[in-house]
């Protein structure tokens, strides 16, 4: 493959153009994966095949309202990315593939941010029925939900309209940065966790901790 360390594990990234992906491609070059973006993908045969893919819709912004729709394309565009790289994706005899969702934590429930939520949870639904689909070919299928990062610019703005609601911090002293994120999409991609299908993830500082009635 031009341009890719030879034999190297292969992931093909389907990514908003965002730090977070940003992260992800750099983290995992510097651990020995070649990189491909989806463009790249194919339905004919590869000399290598992918040993992962990954799914980041770009959820991390402050504009809700540009998402409504959003949810169903998301979706549509996460199946249509697993199905147009499956025939090319390593066989279970060689150790399965593995598939990387990247999802907000506002899937739990937030007020302001009800696009976001329906996305992320219409791709966490999507995600585990993947799963279910996937697992007797040796394919995983998990998700990352993660704030944004570096923390989000939403904390500094007044609470939702008619509530004493307060935007979800997290419980650990430094926010959440790119790099959490990237490790842990790193984490599902390792053959190591290759018993693991069908799983949220939190990469939030333990913001998930706080249900949507938190104060």
């Amino acid at each position: 493959m031009t341009g890719t360390q030879h034999n190297a594990p292969v992931v093909s990234l389907e990514v908003a153009d965002s730090p977070i992906a940003t992260a992800i491609a750099a983290r995992l070059r510097s651990s020995g994966w070649a990189v491909e973006p989806r463009s790249h993908n194919t339905t004919e045969p590869r000399q290598d095949p992918i040993t992962g893919l990954i799914y980041e819709p770009g959820l991390f912004t402050d504009d809700d309202a540009a998402r409504a729709g959003h949810a169903g394309h998301a979706v549509d565009d996460l199946l249509d990315f697993v199905d147009k790289s499956t025939p090319n994706l390593r066989p279970r005899a060689d150790g399965g593939a593995r598939i990387v969702v990247i999802t907000s934590r506002d899937g739990l429930g937030w007020p302001n941010r009800p696009h976001t939520a329906a996305t992320s949870g219409a791709l966490v639904a999507a995600a585990r029925s993947l799963a279910l689909q996937l697992g007797p070919a040796g394919i995983t299928v998990n998700v990352v939900a993660a704030l944004p990062a570096e923390g989000s610019p939403l904390r500094d703005v007044e609470p939702p309209a008619g509530t004493h609601l307060r935007e979800p911090v997290p419980l650990t002293p430094e926010p959440v940065t790119a790099e959490d994120i990237a490790r842990t999409v790193e984490f599902f991609l390792n053959d190591r966790s290759g018993y693991i299908t069908g799983q949220v993830l939190h990469c939030c500082g333990g913001a998930s901790l706080l249900s949507s009635l938190s104060v």
